[in-house]
């Protein structure tokens, strides 16, 4: 029998201290991504896992994951804001992403309830990807994770690392290129925001 794969962890757990923290999810069953970044420094810590289970049970499972995810950090801060991947329409699983993202909205909830990042910022997948690689159409997964390192020095061997991690970034107000700052701007508008 294979040995039981653990999850992909990049950076380091961040401190209990942290006074502002960004969150992004890039949500998906089979390689879920969580990046928590220190609004203030470049500390960040990402874990990437795969929900374990099916049906309910998979919900269930990567539904605690997330909490517990979560909850490593959010003790003390004065701020913290959120973001996820918006779906990607058309899908032909679209009733499994919408379950799944519905399972994120309402962990970010319970866990974030006196907090900003309670709603979540829904990026549209080619927004995301305009703030990390400049363009937003026709990019491909591997593009993400060499724009990630060319930008911001860091090293990920996962898509879905870079995407949370890009995300996290973005939700920060972390904009050095104009374009960048643009889209910061833009995503202030309350159609990106579930609330």
């Amino acid at each position: 029998m294979a040995a039981k794969k653990g999850p992909k962890v990049f950076g380091k757990p961040l401190s209990p201290k942290v006074k502002r923290v960004a969150v992004g999810i890039d949500q998906s069953y089979s390689g879920f991504g969580v990046t928590l970044m220190d609004m203030d420094s470049d500390a960040y810590y990402t874990v990437v896992f795969k929900g374990e289970g099916v049906g309910i049970d998979r919900l269930l499972n990567i539904q605690e994951k997330l909490h517990e995810i979560l909850e490593t950090v959010i003790i003390t801060p004065s701020e913290v804001a959120a973001a996820m991947e918006g779906y990607a329409f058309g899908s032909q699983m679209a009733n499994m992403a919408g379950e799944l993202g519905a399972v994120v909205k309402l962990t970010l909830y319970d866990v974030l309830w006196k907090y900003h990042g309670k709603y979540p910022y829904i990026i549209p997948p080619t927004v995301l990807k305009k703030y990390v690689t400049g363009k937003g159409n026709g990019v491909q997964k591997n593009q993400i994770l060499l724009s990630v390192y060319k930008k911001w020095g860091v090293e990920f061997t996962d898509d879905n690392a870079a995407d949370s991690y890009s995300l996290a970034h973005m939700v920060s107000g972390k904009c050095n290129l104009t374009y960048e700052r643009e889209i910061y701007h833009n995503i202030q508008d309350p159609k990106y925001r579930e609330k």
